[in-house]
């Protein structure tokens, strides 16, 4: 009897310590601090910046990055405010940026990590696969094209899309035909149902052709061609044709980062550049800045 008692006594403690235990390491898991970031993006990048946060933190459960989408001048003007020290942009810093930035003598790294073609898309109707420069230029002065009016959507004023095509093709003298406002998704809808709508939005909205959303947008309306004269081949704002450096409308996504060294604006930024990152880009349907190391084992037999 006393030999069956010592047994039940010993299951019993048994189990009140591995409870302890359990108890001990839950507590300690859920008191784990988490290392949090906030980051701005321009509305272009939104897509794949938010791809990228979504692996990040899969690999790195304790670090938390909240993304703020802001036009791109907004978001440089934050970090020269030093409101928000890590921004996804397009464009480098101004001679005046540079001067204040200097002054301060702050060092902010400047890194770029892909490629992406400035995408014009049509409803479905839209009569031409194709324009050249100079309609597009046409159209975004004007209005119009071969005495037809249009309209061009933009996602905001001051974003990225509105400062590379205002810095390429000059400031309309009237802006009546440019609608400004919403996500790039919201302006593919649009497109969808408005004849007359034209738009230029990144072609990180439409390349990843693993996503759904994005065969779906792809599918609903025409993406047009981009030729330099009538006479010359005209090229589309994919991966091949920015490899080949063809397409006209190609820029680079850039972040300015004025974190410290070890911060964690740096360990995300760094994520982006690193050889994992790369590759994320290229999955998604966008140019690599550095094309990706890929390693192959020869194995010689005798």
């Amino acid at each position: 009897m006393n030999t069956v008692f010592k047994y039940i006594l010993f299951y019993c403690s048994f189990l009140f310590l591995a409870s302890c235990s359990e108890k001990t390491e839950s507590t300690n898991a859920s008191s784990t601090p988490v290392d949090s970031v906030t980051v701005l993006c321009d509305p272009s990048w939104e897509s794949i910046v938010r791809t990228f946060i979504t692996t990040y933190e899969g690999l790195n459960p304790h670090r938390k990055v909240t993304l703020l989408v802001k036009p791109e001048s907004e978001c440089i003007h934050a970090l020269l405010k030093d409101t928000y020290r890590t921004v996804f942009v397009s464009r480098n810093f101004t001679a005046s940026e540079q001067a204040f930035i200097e002054k301060k003598e702050w060092g902010i790294h400047n890194d770029s990590l892909c490629y992406d073609g400035l995408t014009w898309i049509a409803p479905k109707s839209f009569p031409k696969d194709s324009l050249t420069l100079d309609e597009i230029k046409e159209l975004f002065q004007s209005g119009t094209l071969n005495n037809q009016a249009y309209t061009i959507q933009l996602n905001s004023s001051g974003s990225s899309v509105a400062n590379y095509l205002t810095e390429r093709l000059g400031v309309p003298p009237s802006t009546k035909h440019i609608y400004t406002g919403g996500n790039d998704e919201d302006i593919i809808r649009s497109v969808q149902v408005h004849k007359n709508a034209l738009a230029c939005i990144s072609s990180s909205w439409l390349v990843n052709l693993e996503d759904k959303r994005h065969r779906d947008y792809l599918a609903s309306v025409k993406v047009l061609k981009i030729a330099k004269t009538p006479s010359s081949e005209a090229y589309s704002p994919f991966q091949n044709d920015l490899a080949l450096g063809t397409y006209p409308f190609m820029r680079v996504l850039r972040v300015l980062n004025h974190d410290a060294n070890a911060g964690m604006g740096t360990a995300f930024a760094s994520y982006f550049i690193s050889n994992r990152g790369q590759r994320i880009f290229l999955k998604a349907g966008l140019l690599p800045y550095k094309m990706p190391a890929r390693e192959v084992e020869l194995k010689i037999e005798h």
